[in-house]
């Protein structure tokens, strides 16, 4: 690893950088040094990495596939640089800079939960390999996604949803190809058009739910990140047919309870 320098994400990243609607969010373009995203970009990994090496195996249509930062960290076939970033940004150090960065915009339920703050609680990687660690409160990850190229009719691959009731807070690192001439595929950020909806965590709310308001690119090497409560409504544009991935580093940690789906059984919507 020590080939490779890490810094991280949110290196250039400050609370002036904060967008409040429809929810607290920050985009930040251009968030790796150049020559440190290219050694990314150049060595991200393909379809037989990330899914399965079968060409006789159809690849289904703009569907999800990933490789968990614990997967990643433990195949010596992965580059150097991958190994170093995802460990960068699985860990402790860098929960604690979110924490920071978002000083002021966490639900108070969460920070109820985690007796008013996210740092100086026992962590672990989330893992896909093994059963979940022993009682660690809070499960980080970086992985690498991928959605499939669109080999048939346009389409969403995620509409309008909330993460997971677990989930502390969500960052999307692009790396767009640079061949990749493709429509579509923006991160799309919505409100509840009135209210909240009855079944807030359901994988995709129905459209007269919720309205559009903000359009994100899917650009490379931008970063978009938010903290997770019952106003984080985003989904993913129409793509539309393209022999392209759509490639991208999803940044997160959660805890083993789903406190915010605890927090609206409280009535407290």
């Amino acid at each position: 690893m020590s080939s490779y320098s890490v810094s991280s994400v949110l290196a250039r990243a400050g609370r002036a950088d904060i967008r409040l609607d429809p929810f607290p969010h920050i985009v930040i373009p251009d968030v790796l040094e150049a020559a440190g995203y290219a050694q990314l970009a150049e060595s991200y990994p393909g379809f037989g990495r990330i899914g399965w090496d079968d060409p006789a195996r159809r690849i289904p249509s703009n569907q999800r596939f990933m490789l968990g930062a614990d997967m990643i960290m433990a195949d010596s076939g992965m580059p150097d640089c991958w190994r170093a970033f995802a460990a960068r940004h699985s860990g402790p150090e860098f929960l604690a800079e979110v924490e920071e960065l978002f000083a002021g915009h966490w639900h108070p339920a969460l920070r109820r939960v985690l007796d008013g703050r996210l740092t100086g609680h026992t962590t672990a990687r989330l893992s896909f390999m093994t059963a979940p660690p022993g009682d660690e409160t809070i499960l980080q990850d970086a992985r690498i996604e991928i959605n499939t190229p669109v080999s048939g009719k346009a389409s969403v691959s995620r509409g309008a949803h909330l993460d997971t009731p677990n989930r502390l807070f969500t960052g999307l690192l692009y790396f767009r190809d640079p061949a990749d001439d493709s429509v579509g595929g923006e991160l799309v950020l919505y409100r509840w058009r009135d209210g909240v909806s009855s079944q807030p965590f359901a994988f995709q709310q129905p459209a007269e739910a919720v309205e559009e308001v903000v359009r994100i690119p899917y650009r490379a090497n931008q970063l978009v990140m938010f903290p997770q409560g019952i106003h984080a409504l985003h989904g993913v544009g129409m793509r539309h047919p393209t022999p392209h991935m759509r490639r991208y580093v999803f940044i997160t940690a959660e805890l083993r309870q789903d406190w915010l789906a605890d927090w609206l059984a409280d009535g407290e919507a």
